[in-house]
């Protein structure tokens, strides 16, 4: 699988826009230096997946206090990361909080996570995780097929060889969440706005 355009770290800022750009690289922008600085790079579809998720959290505000020592990231169900969500995160700090991956066996784990990525093992139960996810605060990613429009916040889609992602606005205010707008002009799709008119690009 082709995974150019590889999500990068970034810092918060005046330059959020020109960020986002990096983060996200050839997948809307264009930005021949960076390219050519990037282009005898050849991440992993894993570190692709991971990156994300680590750059979810910086666009994402959690109405709900944090009651953590930790920003948590994590995957319920079969871990496809291997070691590249760790390494991704190593030494990361989000909201003044270092972060850390951990996997979660149960819905009973959730509680202290902010982001919860649910792996496609999980898919048979995917209605109780989303609803339990919605419950603790909880931002939800994955790459089951058609997640966003299955009511999950973030899907991670194939498109053309590329990972992007779509948004189910919806679904993220329900949970007392909010994602910048900026996450939005990067998003492949925006669903659940309005349900008679759903946003793609």
């Amino acid at each position: 699988m082709r995974t150019e355009g590889r999500p990068r770290k970034l810092k918060r800022g005046n330059g959020r826009a020109r960020h986002l750009c990096l983060v996200f690289g050839a997948l809307v922008c264009i930005l021949p230096g960076w390219q050519r600085a990037e282009s005898q790079e050849h991440p992993t579809e894993a570190q692709v997946k991971s990156a994300y998720l680590y750059n979810f959290g910086k666009f994402v505000h959690w109405q709900k206090p944090a009651e953590t020592e930790s920003f948590d990231i994590c995957v319920l169900g079969r871990n496809p990361f291997g070691s590249a969500l760790s390494n991704t995160v190593a030494g990361e700090r989000i909201d003044g909080k270092n972060i850390v991956a951990r996997s979660v066996v149960g819905l009973e784990g959730i509680s202290h996570c902010k982001i919860l990525f649910i792996s496609t093992s999980e898919e048979p139960r995917l209605k109780a995780s989303m609803a339990a996810s919605r419950r603790a605060t909880v931002l939800t990613v994955s790459d089951i097929p058609g997640f966003a429009e299955r009511g999950g916040m973030i899907g991670l889609v194939n498109v053309a060889g590329t990972i992007r992602f779509e948004v189910n606005v919806g679904a993220v205010s329900e949970a007392g969440l909010t994602v910048s707008s900026e996450l939005l002009k990067v998003a492949v799709k925006v669903v659940g706005a309005n349900p008679q008119k759903e946003i793609a690009r």
